[in-house]
């Protein structure tokens, strides 16, 4: 660079300064990206814009990164280290002269064919300014998007509009040795890499902005006139004895109490809101594995995210966390009840279309909800929805409310030309500020209507929540799901009529499986849900502190690694004693202060810690399990403890959402055995394991992990000992018999769950039991237990503790 561009730079860059905000993509540059410093670095950028490389040098020098405007001296040679796909138009609308991009590169190509020792890297630099996707027919493109290859002046404008709202986008980056080695070093190679390069700038720019935005009122009116509505419309006119139009205008009221009317602009608002609430609330928020999804993304995907639902604060939280990670807003499925004044037009421009509780009997409604999902999808818009439909009052995962998923499976069957990818999401929170008027609710109080009230209330509320959670779990490419399924599906596609080919329900049916274990693998452990997980499980619900620290270090230990949840967050410090401070600090739990402290839970705390226990406990199933098995039984093998396993998950997996190959399974046990060994909870003698006596110090520590799962197997029990002495019963009387009976036993044993009384769970089990054989009907409709109840029993009735057994048998 010669003297006078430097002086330019200099001086042009400081009045830009204050008008530049730059938020880099990833954030954490040094572990997402394999940069080598050691070797010779060159920006790929898609224009020669000053502004965007003054914004550029900027984050270099945070990033310990190259400055762009410092030449590179390769074996002698100097070249710039930014290369530049385009040059912006000139303001007089002068034919733009070409960059040098090609050349240059093909320079470097062959100075790497001449010397194998040259390895530089070549790193694509997105920068856009703003994430305005621009609008069909809108005058706002002229000053707010920079897509459409602005000229100087123009530029100077998007800066001065848009300027704090830059953002730039690293990729991995190439190498040339590699290039060179592989595709060889003529002009032909330069020519299609920097046409590569350009087809990735334009992947990013939809990833972040999304497509173009139709406006409203013609989105609406080309869905009226979509052959798939008209027919239905059609119909509904001849089934309701109405004229066409007043068919016509029912389905556009529809239309219009369910379409989205997204606006970037109050997504920008949202942004900063949201970013002083979170920091008021909120000490953190921690995400994972959003890489996978920007890949997916720039790879030109159809995302649809399904995350678990927790809490209002979910809306916000996940559709905030998405922005900020550099990939458009979701539009999202939100419940009709939520669109209330002045929050439903809020959510609206947010994103969020309305979606009534139940479709049944209206058709019409129906086949409108339909067509707008599916010119969402074919349009590029990425959609999120909540498989539960409604938020869990548990803390556990509900069973999948399978409609919407349907709805996507049919667009894929519509023909959609590109691939939709289901990415599950676990959210979890150290605290969820329903969690109060969940148990309310689950004691038999109305639900509160959502209002402007209630919006009001929840804010007078805020306070210290912790830490958040955002964890993707790993992604569900639905096409190949739906080839592995059937091969032959490409044969069922039709342009305007939905298909519903026979393979169709059970093929929803696993796929809304597959979703629910895959948030589930994405969990995330807190201090506040592995305290809550030890605490309950132990008398009275209190522990010496050193004794919990212990604890939550075996919790920690059993999970480090070799676990089958491939996607498990860890706390970001895994210390017990940080943990458990931390803990502490969210005041829910009593500290008796003493020689050594006691760390306990009121009887109103334990019911609210169910629900973080909940969130968690299905990471602990197997290792409980696991333990139970060890104190049971004098002796016990390898074998003897996965025989117990297999047969218990079969009918638990439904339950928590649990799917485990052979092998992965083994291996976890391997893992729990080392681990208990290590922790000298158990001996071992050849194949033989035999749990530490009951009379020395550390077995409390097994006793405590052999607890987390009694409560289910409790339900489990229940249910079976309602079969003892009796030949026949009906669903109905059985199912009232064990609801009965798991209340009395909550009453004596102390049982805080509020799960543990569900009759939704306890049905799901029973259709479990019938599903996998363990009951049968006769010719009356009666249920029978078979042998195969027999051999469940036994299991179960000898890993549940003797006295809450004898009042489980108790006649």
């Amino acid at each position: 660079m010669n003297a006078l561009n430097s002086l330019l730079i200099n001086i042009v860059k400081w009045p830009f300064r204050p008008l530049i905000r730059t938020k880099v993509i990833p954030a954490k540059l040094s572990e997402l990206l394999s940069v080598d410093n050691d070797r010779s670095i060159f920006y790929v950028l898609k224009e020669q814009s000053l502004s965007d490389l003054l914004a550029l040098q900027r984050v270099c020098k945070k990033q310990n990164l190259p400055d762009p405007f410092s030449p590179v001296n390769l074996e002698g040679k100097e070249y710039t280290r930014y290369i530049c796909l385009d040059k912006l138009p000139s303001s007089l609308h002068l034919k733009r002269s070409p960059t040098d991009a090609e050349p240059q590169v093909h320079q470097l190509l062959t100075q790497h064919k001449e010397n194998q020792s040259l390895d530089a890297q070549l790193i694509p630099v997105f920068s856009t300014w703003g994430r305005y996707p621009g609008k069909t027919k809108s005058e706002a493109d002229l000053v707010f998007n920079d897509q459409k290859k602005p000229n100087a002046l123009k530029k100077f404008f998007i800066v001065l509009f848009s300027g704090r709202h830059n953002l730039i986008q690293f990729s991995q980056p190439l190498s040339l040795r590699e290039i060179a080695d592989d595709h060889g070093t003529d002009h032909k190679i330069a020519h299609k890499l920097l046409r590569v390069a350009r087809f990735h700038f334009q992947r990013q720019r939809l990833a972040i902005a999304g497509p173009k935005l139709w406006d409203r009122s013609l989105l609406i009116n080309g869905l009226l006139a979509s052959p798939a509505l008209k027919k239905v419309i059609e119909d509904e006119a001849k089934t309701k004895n109405i004229s066409t139009q007043e068919a016509r205008e029912l389905a556009k009221g529809y239309l219009n109490e369910m379409a989205a009317d997204y606006r970037e602009s109050v997504v920008r608002v949202g942004d900063k809101l949201l970013t002083w609430i979170w920091n008021k609330l909120y000490h953190g928020i921690h995400i994972k594995n959003v890489e996978n999804v920007r890949k997916l993304a720039h790879e030109g995907h159809e995302i649809v995210y399904v995350p678990c639902h927790r809490s209002h604060m979910d809306y916000l939280l996940l559709t905030y966390v998405i922005y900020h990670e550099g990939l458009v807003p979701p539009h999202i499925a939100a419940g009709i009840n939520l669109n209330f004044w002045p929050m439903g037009p809020i959510f609206r421009k947010g994103g969020a279309f309305f979606m009534r509780r139940s479709f049944r009997g209206n058709k019409l409604y129906s086949a409108a909800f339909r067509e707008y999902l599916v010119q969402l999808m074919s349009r590029g818009y990425a959609v999120k929805y909540y498989p539960e439909s409604g938020r869990s009052r548990t803390g556990r995962l509900l069973k999948p409310k399978t409609g919407m998923l349907a709805m996507t499976v049919q667009s894929a069957l519509r023909g959609l030309d590109r691939p939709i990818s289901l990415v599950p999401v676990y959210i979890g929170y150290e605290h969820v500020m329903e969690v109060s008027t969940y148990m309310k609710e689950l004691r038999g109080e109305a639900k509160e209507k959502e209002s402007v009230w209630q919006v009001l209330g929840i804010l007078k509320k805020l306070r210290h929540f912790g830490q958040g959670y955002v964890n993707f779990g790993e992604p569900i490419n639905l096409n190949k799901a739906l080839t592995a399924a059937n091969p032959t599906w490409r044969d069922n596609i039709h342009p305007t009529t939905m298909q519903k080919p026979t393979w169709f329900p059970s093929f929803v049916n696993e796929m809304s499986q597959q979703v629910m274990s895959h948030i589930n693998q994405a969990a995330a452990l807190n201090g506040v849900n592995l305290t809550a997980l030890s605490l309950l499980a132990a008398p009275k619900h209190s522990l010496f502190r050193d004794d919990l620290e212990t604890q939550l270090k075996l919790c920690i230990a059993l999970v480090e690694k070799d676990a089958p949840f491939p996607q498990l967050t860890l706390p970001p410090d895994t210390h017990q004693k940080v943990l458990l401070d931390h803990a502490i600090g969210m005041e829910k739990y009593k500290v008796e202060k003493g020689k050594t402290d006691i760390i306990s839970l009121s009887d109103d705390e334990a019911i609210l810690q169910t629900y973080y226990r909940n969130n968690i406990l299905h990471v602990y199933l197997l290792p409980s399990l696991a333990a139970a098995c060890l104190i049971s039984h004098n002796e016990c093998t390898r074998d003897m403890i996965l025989a117990q396993w297999k047969i218990i998950l079969g009918v638990m997996a439904g339950e928590y959402f649990l799917r485990f190959s052979d092998d992965e399974l083994r291996l976890h046990l391997e893992h729990i055995i080392t681990t208990l060994l290590n922790h000298k909870l158990l001996t071992q003698e050849g194949d033989k394991l035999t749990a530490i006596k009951h009379t020395e110090a550390k077995y409390q520590q097994l006793h405590l992990l052999s607890v987390y799962a009694q409560e289910t197997l409790q339900r489990y029990a229940i249910v079976i000992a309602a079969f003892e002495g009796k030949k026949a019963i009906t669903r109905i009387d059985l199912e009232r018999s064990a609801l009965d009976h798991a209340k009395q036993l909550a009453r004596l044993h102390d049982i805080k769950g509020p799960e543990f009384v569900d009759k939704s769970i306890l049905s799901q089990f029973v259709l479990k039991l019938r599903e996998l054989d363990y009951l049968e009907s006769n010719d009356e409709g009666l249920l029978l237990s078979t042998a195969h109840l027999d051999a469940l029993q036994d299991i179960v009735y000898a890993l549940i503790e003797g006295d809450v057994l004898n009042t489980i048998r108790h006649p």
